[in-house]
């Protein structure tokens, strides 16, 4: 009987979508996630949210660091480092690349940025200094929209002629690859984007959801969630936008959640979330909230 109860009770709390606060949703898991290191972050945290720093600026993209630092890509392409307090740090221009499609942050140290346009890859150090160009038609890569920077530093890109997801060192080097994703999935994916987040690697491909593989490129599954531009994984949650909601999925007890926005928030808005920190971008502005 006991069995049958607690069974019961996972199937409910897996059905469940819980409007949560930011708040109530870091709590919840810190209790299942056992996430000790974080216990800081937790103990700080408010019901409410709090407005702590306005940066005036007309940015088309940005991205935040595991330090709360903030990367904002401006029309002009330019990137800008902010400090998690909203000062300005560092900043970086290339104006020969065409246009800056994707920035990655996951390493504060070694930064990525893809422009499509001349298919190259830069990489920078934590102040926004060159460190690494990968040509990728130099790498035999002709037709390359997703790319990501793995947790050891090099790159994770998906090739679209040869189907594979491939890993490339800082030699230009492949390391790892997938199979032929045609022949194993049926169809053609085509992602827009690549996250690593410890040994997991996330591929976006917004027809079908997020293709979900392992360090050596072993796919493993797809997580149902289509249509999606962008999502982060935080403390094993995936945070993404539906319409003028914030989602959040918890990888491990499958649970779907939506988290409360501070008002004035509308659905045009990017929205990261870092520790107790809470960015959102409008059309000219960056407002960093605390919670």
């Amino acid at each position: 009987m006991a069995k049958m109860l607690k069974s019961n009770f996972l199937k409910m709390k897996e059905l469940l979508a819980i409007n949560f606060s930011v708040k109530q949703l870091l709590v919840c898991c810190f209790f299942l996630c056992g996430c000790s290191n974080s216990t800081q972050a937790f103990e700080s945290v408010d019901s409410s949210y709090t407005l702590l720093h306005t940066i005036s600026i007309r940015a088309k993209n940005f991205a935040t660091d595991k330090l709360s630092q903030v990367y904002v890509v401006t029309e002009q392409n330019e990137v800008i480092k902010y400090s998690s307090d909203g000062r300005e740090m560092f900043r970086f221009n290339n104006n020969t690349l065409g246009n800056l499609q994707h920035i990655d942050v996951t390493d504060p140290f070694n930064i990525l940025l893809y422009y499509p346009e001349f298919m190259t890859v830069l990489t920078l150090d934590r102040t926004l200094n060159k460190t690494v160009e990968y040509d990728l038609i130099n790498l035999n890569l002709l037709d390359v929209n997703a790319v990501g920077m793995s947790n050891d530093n090099e790159i994770w890109i998906y090739d679209q002629v040869t189907f594979k997801l491939r890993k490339f060192n800082r030699r230009g080097q492949i390391i790892m690859e997938s199979d032929d994703l045609n022949m194993l999935l049926y169809y053609n994916p085509s992602p827009n984007f690549i996250l690593q987040r410890e040994n997991t690697v996330y591929v976006n491909n917004p027809e079908t959801g997020i293709l979900v593989f392992d360090l050596f490129a072993h796919y493993i599954k797809t997580i149902d969630f289509k249509d999606l531009t962008d999502f982060q994984i935080f403390n094993n949650q995936l945070i993404f936008r539906k319409d003028e909601k914030l989602m959040s999925f918890h990888l491990q007890p499958l649970v779907l959640q939506t988290i409360e926005l501070p008002a004035g928030t509308n659905k045009e808005d990017k929205i990261r979330i870092q520790k107790n920190r809470l960015f959102v971008k409008k059309e000219d502005k960056l407002l960093i909230y605390g919670f």
